[in-house]
Formats: structure tokens, C-alpha cells, sequence
């Protein structure tokens, strides 16, 4: 965010016009020609959009849920309440273990919840079709 100072100071670049103009040798003013914008300098407007001063970053992908994933992140949560509660609880470890395995499994349907929302909103933000759901045999 920028400070107030630096958002006054471009509001006043956007209300006026500059010309940058030089004089020749009779008096005249004359306008400066621009140099042709660089490569660089071209990837750069092309990356502002056109409602936002901010560049466009590119939409990093995100892989579809998975239980793969799933394993390896519920092993590093795991671990990390296993630490926090053997810390805190300073109790036998085999109790620590117990509560961190009661928390993984109470938290696992909400970490499969939240790759699946950020799966399926990296692919409305892309504009593709999510994969057609299979359907439900009774």
C-alpha cells in the first residue's frame, strides 16, 4: 500500500499533461521524440491490466486434489501437533502421540475440503471446465 505522500504525488502526474518539448536554435519548441519502447518495457504494459495499476502475476497451477498429497501433509501436521503437545502437555509421549492423532483425524476432512476449494477456484480463475463428477450409484 502506498503512503499517502506517494498517492498524492501520482495523483498529480495523473492531472497533468506533460510534454517534454526542447528548444532549437531559432526559438522553436520542439517535441522530443520517444525512442522505441525496449522488449522488457513492452512485457511490462503487457502485464498491467487495464483496471489495475498492480501487474497481473501469473495464476501458479494447482494440482487437483490427491491422496498422495493428502498423506504427506497430514504426516507434517501430524508431527508438528505431536511436538506442540509433547511440549505443552509434558506428559508421557504416548498421550501427546494419542491427542496429535485425534486432532490429525478430526482435521483431515477440512485439509481435503481446503485443497479441493483451491483446486476448484485456480480453475475458475483460469476459465476451465472443472472435471465432470461421476455419478452416484445407489
Amino acid at each position: 500500500m502506498a503512503t499517502k505522500k506517494q498517492r498524492r504525488r501520482r495523483e498529480k502526474d495523473r492531472r497533468h499533461e506533460y510534454e517534454y518539448v526542447y528548444i532549437d536554435e531559432e526559438g522553436n519548441e520542439v517535441e522530443v521524440e520517444q525512442p522505441p519502447p525496449s522488449p522488457k518495457e513492452k512485457q511490462r504494459r503487457a502485464a498491467v491490466s487495464s483496471n489495475s495499476r498492480r501487474p497481473a502475476a501469473g495464476v501458479r497451477p494447482v494440482q487437483p486434489p490427491s491422496w498422495r498429497f493428502m498423506r504427506k501433509q497430514v504426516l507434517i501436521f501430524y508431527f508438528i501437533l505431536l511436538a506442540a503437545f509433547s511440549i505443552l502437555y509434558r506428559g508421557p509421549i504416548w498421550k501427546s502421540a494419542g491427542i496429535a492423532a485425534l486432532y490429525t483425524a478430526l482435521m483431515l476432512p477440512l485439509m481435503w475440503m481446503m485443497q479441493r476449494m483451491m483446486y476448484r477456484s485456480y480453475l475458475r480463475r483460469t476459465g476451465q471446465l472443472p472435471p465432470p463428477s461421476e455419478p452416484r450409484s445407489k
